[in-house]
């Protein structure tokens, strides 16, 4: 079954507003969101508030603008999580560790099952503690929720090795 996001099939989602941002030549935030917001409605969201979300929102245009959405038209981006942190916010963060987590997850062999939201999110809560040194959100609001669904789609790419 296709990931949703408030009930908006993800991979639609974010495929519609990088197509928007590509045909636009733009890679700024404030596009982004206007194009969000616009595919949101576009697929029949109803709720101003949840196409307006920050976190979903901010989360898919950092691992948009670090090139870890496949054929995005952008290049992977290999930078420290500081520097996620400083330059795209706690919610591209979230997202680029739950990436990584699930990555390493695959990379095991005798690895049974998958994560569900909750625990993909406790075990990015617990590696962003120890890696930055600072608390996370007390609960998930979208950003594991982005990458959990488009990793599952396989609509993600990897870090190079």
């Amino acid at each position: 079954m296709p990931a949703t996001l408030f009930k908006i099939p993800l991979v639609r989602w974010v495929r519609g507003t990088i197509e928007r941002m590509n045909a636009a030549g733009k890679d700024d935030r404030e596009t982004w969101d206007n194009h969000w917001f616009t595919t949101y409605k576009d697929l029949g969201g109803q709720s101003d508030s949840s196409g307006s979300k920050i976190c979903p929102k901010r989360a898919a245009y950092g691992i948009w603008c670090l090139g870890r959405i496949s054929n995005s038209g952008r290049t992977f981006e290999n930078w420290t999580l500081e520097s996620v942190r400083k330059e795209l916010g706690k919610n591209a963060v979230y997202a680029v560790l739950a990436l990584d987590l699930l990555e390493m997850k695959r990379g095991r062999r005798g690895t049974e099952g998958d994560w569900s939201n909750a625990e993909l999110w406790a075990k990015v809560q617990e590696t962003y503690q120890k890696k930055l040194g600072e608390l996370t959100a007390h609960k998930q609001e979208g950003a594991v929720t982005i990458a959990l669904g488009l990793f599952t789609e396989g609509q993600t790419l990897s870090r190079p090795q």
